[in-house]
């Protein structure tokens, strides 16, 4: 599947493992995958994740928070401000001093989680099913929306449905 990949498309899971590393993950996600498109400043992919809301400095401190392991949910329930406690926290510690450490960095090759492996396998549908010879970075985007959607509206905050149609648009589709 990969010798199908454009360059673009090969450096979004490059950038993907390295965001994977920075964020001390021991798998690359869907969420790394993202955040791979966001990096490229120039794709098309990128500036339709821009035009949703989601430049990579803000999606990447959506999905810096959300792995933090700090339900905030149930906190509020107990009558705790999560982003209050840590903007405290941080004020005195430094930015990230609530962020988790791995017990172990990761090195070398980071698998994928099967979602992460299932948005891949999506973008191959996307591209085939547009009779495209090749699979880009916006096809990448669409196979994350079609095959994870729940981490696009949860963890990144975005909509989904949206996203999906603005990426088909700028694919120059008439119906998304």
């Amino acid at each position: 599947m990969f010798e199908r990949f454009t360059d673009s498309a090969r450096s979004v899971v490059v950038r993907a493992q390295e965001q994977a590393r920075q964020l001390h993950s021991a798998e690359i996600d869907s969420a790394h995958l993202l955040l791979g498109i966001a990096a490229d400043y120039y794709a098309l992919s990128a500036r339709v994740l821009r035009e949703a809301g989601a430049p990579y400095a803000v999606l990447r401190d959506r999905i810096a928070r959300h792995g933090d392991g700090l339900d905030a949910e149930a906190l509020a329930m107990l009558g705790i401000d999560v982003e209050q406690v840590r903007s405290k926290v941080e004020r005195e510690f430094g930015r990230g001093a609530l962020d988790a450490r791995p017990k172990r960095w990761p090195r070398g090759h980071i698998p994928f989680t099967r979602a992460a492996k299932k948005s891949l396998e999506c973008a191959l549908r996307e591209a085939v099913h547009r009779k495209d010879n090749s699979i880009e970075d916006l096809h990448l985007l669409l196979g994350i929306i079609r095959a994870d959607p729940e981490t696009v509206e949860q963890q990144c905050g975005l909509d989904a449905g949206a996203l999906r149609a603005a990426a088909h648009a700028e694919l120059g589709d008439q119906a998304a």
